[in-house]
């Protein structure tokens, strides 16, 4: 695997790792708390995330709209927190497989969303790992100050 992409996935790893132990402070229950009318509860946030992963690499090897709505129909997890766990981790295995997989000039390679955004694939990693982190500040936001728990999870080494 290139040098570059351990460095990320290095990171993306405290990042799922984290997101687990987030989402052992919770309850199922806790999944159903909309903390603002009209954006997601914190269990549709967390099935977001535990797709994020494959979601974002088959964006990045130029899927269309139709396969990824059809991803997103079939890819979304049961509504509780062992289901929505074991599908980050699984979704993430995807990625860092496909990613791994890549010679240094499929990285480089640009491949175009059907959104029209154009990135190599080491880019597109980049987003990812952007996208996932985003999500997990929003999700420690909600546990802190919607819940008011403080889950003492390391976040950044």
């Amino acid at each position: 695997m290139n040098v570059y992409c351990k460095g990320v996935f290095s990171e993306m790893d405290l990042a799922v790792n984290s997101i687990i132990k987030l989402i052992e402070t919770l309850s199922d229950e806790d999944l159903n708390i909309k903390p603002t009318e009209g954006k997601w509860s914190i269990g549709e946030l967390l099935s977001h995330m535990s797709v994020i992963c494959k979601a974002d690499y088959l964006i990045g090897a130029g899927a269309s709209e139709e396969e990824m709505d059809r991803f997103y129909e079939e890819a979304e997890p049961e509504m509780n927190r062992k289901a929505i766990a074991d599908a980050l981790i699984n979704n993430y295995n995807y990625l860092v497989n496909g990613i791994a997989g890549l010679r240094e000039e499929e990285l480089l390679q640009e491949t175009a969303s059907f959104f029209g955004v154009v990135h190599s694939r080491y880019e597109w990693l980049l987003d990812t790992q952007a996208h996932l982190f985003h999500h997990r500040g929003q999700l420690h936001a909600m546990i802190v100050h919607v819940l008011k728990k403080e889950p003492n999870i390391q976040l950044f080494e």
